[in-house]
C-alpha cells in the first residue's frame, strides 16, 4: 500500500539476536524497523540470562556469608528476603532495558510492539499490542522470533506445582524442596542457584549424565560441588507425571517404578528445564501462501531476502574480503549479524583510508 513504511531491513523480534541485527544495520547506514511483541531486549533480558544472573550473585553472597565463620567472622541470625531480591533483579532490568531502548532511539531504529506476520513480498503486518494493524515492509526481513521453554506432557504448566524458568523468575517466595527436571545447563544454573538460596534440590535428568556435551572433566567437578552442596542428582530417568496429593501439601513425580515427593510451605516447585522450542507462534508467523513457482520446488523470489538470524550460510558470505581486509583491532563484526551488507547496501562498504570501515564503529 502507498501508506505503509518502507525500510531496508525489518527484523521479527526484539531479543539479542534481533537488536544486535538493527543496531549493526543502523551502523551501516540502513533504514531498519524491530517488531517485538513484549520488550525489546528479549528472553535473555527480561526471563533470562539477566535475571539468572542476578539471583546467583544473590546466592553467592549468602553462601560468602554462611561461609565466613571460617575466615573467623561469625554472622548469625542470615535470612533471605527473596521478595526484596526479586525488587532488585527488577531494577537492573528495568535500568538495562531502559538504556536498550535508547540506544535504539540514538541510532534511528524504528521500533513497533506487538506480534509480527511475515506476509509475502516482504511485507510484515502487526497483529496485536500498541501497533496492531500497522503494516510495513522490508527490502531485507530477518527472522528472529527466539524460544520458548518445552513442555513436557504430564508437566503442564500452572504456576504452583508445574513452573518453568519465566514463572521461577516472579517467585515471591521459594519453596522448600525443587525438582528439576533437566541436566543441562539452564537446569544445572538454576539447581545451584536455589540450593545456595535454602532449597532442597533434586536433579533429574533422561541421560546418563548431567550438562551433555560439556567436556568430562567439567562434569566430574560440577557433580562433586553439587554433591557438596546437599543436591542430589538422577540420572537415566524419564519422567511421566505428577500427582499432588490431597491436602495440596505434597506432589509424587513418577517416572517408571521410581518416585519422589516434595513439600513446602506453599507448594513444592516442579522447574521443567528439558530445552526450548523455536517460537513458531506469537512472535513471527509465516503466511504459508506461496506463488507458483514455489509450490514446483523452486524459491520463491521474495524469499531470497527473508533471513534467519545468525544463519551459517551468511556468515559463509561475509568474507574478509567483502570487508575489504581485516578490520582494525576492536572493530570486529558482531556474530549475530546476519544481514550481507553488500547485499542491502548495493554499494562498496570497504574500510577508509585508515583502514576503518564507517559502519564497523559501534
Amino acid at each position: 500500500m502507498a501508506n505503509e513504511e518502507e525500510f531496508d531491513v525489518v527484523v521479527i523480534g526484539g531479543g539479542p539476536g534481533g537488536y544486535a541485527t538493527a543496531l549493526y544495520g543502523a551502523a551501516a547506514g540502513l533504514s531498519v524497523a524491530i517488531v517485538e511483541r513484549d520488550k525489546v531486549g528479549g528472553t535473555c533480558l527480561h526471563r533470562g540470562c539477566i535475571p539468572a544472573k542476578e539471583f546467583l550473585e544473590t546466592a553467592a553472597v549468602r553462601r560468602t556469608i554462611e561461609g565466613s565463620k571460617e575466615f573467623g567472622i561469625d554472622v548469625s541470625g542470615v535470612a533471605l528476603d527473596f521478595a526484596r531480591s526479586q525488587e532488585r533483579k527488577q531494577a537492573v532490568v528495568d535500568k538495562l532495558w531502559k538504556g536498550l531502548q535508547g540506544l535504539l532511539k540514538g541510532r534511528k531504529v524504528t521500533t513497533f510492539i506487538g506480534t509480527g506476520t511475515l506476509k509475502e513480498g516482504r511485507r510484515v503486518e502487526v497483529l496485536d499490542g500498541p501497533d496492531a494493524g500497522k503494516a510495513i515492509t522490508g527490502a531485507n526481513v530477518v527472522l528472529a522470533a527466539g524460544s520458548v521453554p518445552h513442555i513436557l506432557p504430564g508437566f503442564e504448566v500452572d504456576g504452583r506445582w508445574v513452573m518453568t524458568s519465566d514463572e521461577f523468575l516472579d517467585l515471591q517466595k521459594l519453596p522448600a524442596s525443587v525438582a528439576v527436571v533437566g541436566g543441562g545447563v539452564v537446569g544445572c544454573e538454576f539447581a545451584s542457584l536455589l540450593a545456595d538460596l535454602g532449597s532442597k534440590v533434586t536433579i533429574l535428568e533422561a541421560l546418563d549424565a548431567i550438562l551433555p556435551g560439556c567436556d568430562e572433566d567439567v562434569v566430574r567437578l560440577i557433580v562433586r560441588s553439587f554433591k557438596k552442596r546437599g543436591i542430589d542428582i538422577v540420572t537415566g530417568v524419564k519422567v511421566e507425571s505428577h500427582t499432588p496429593s490431597a491436602d495440596g501439601t505434597v506432589t509424587t513425580v513418577k517416572a517408571g517404578e521410581q518416585s519422589w515427593d516434595g513439600e513446602a510451605k506453599e507448594g513444592p516447585l516442579r522447574q521443567q528445564q528439558p530445552g526450548a522450542d523455536h517460537r513458531r507462534h506469537g512472535g513471527a508467523r509465516e503466511d504459508r501462501r506461496r506463488e507458483a513457482a514455489g509450490r514446483h520446488g523452486r524459491e520463491d523470489p521474495w524469499r531470497a531476502h527473508v533471513r534467519a538470524v545468525g544463519h551459517r550460510a551468511v556468515e559463509r558470505r561475509v568474507s574478509r574480503r567483502q570487508l575489504g581486509g581485516v578490520p582494525r583491532r576492536g572493530r570486529a563484526v558482531h556474530p549475530a549479524a546476519p544481514v550481507p551488507l553488500r547485499d542491502v547496501r548495493r554499494d562498496h562498504v570497504g574500510p577508509d583510508r585508515k583502514g576503518i570501515a564507517p559502519w564497523l564503529t559501534s
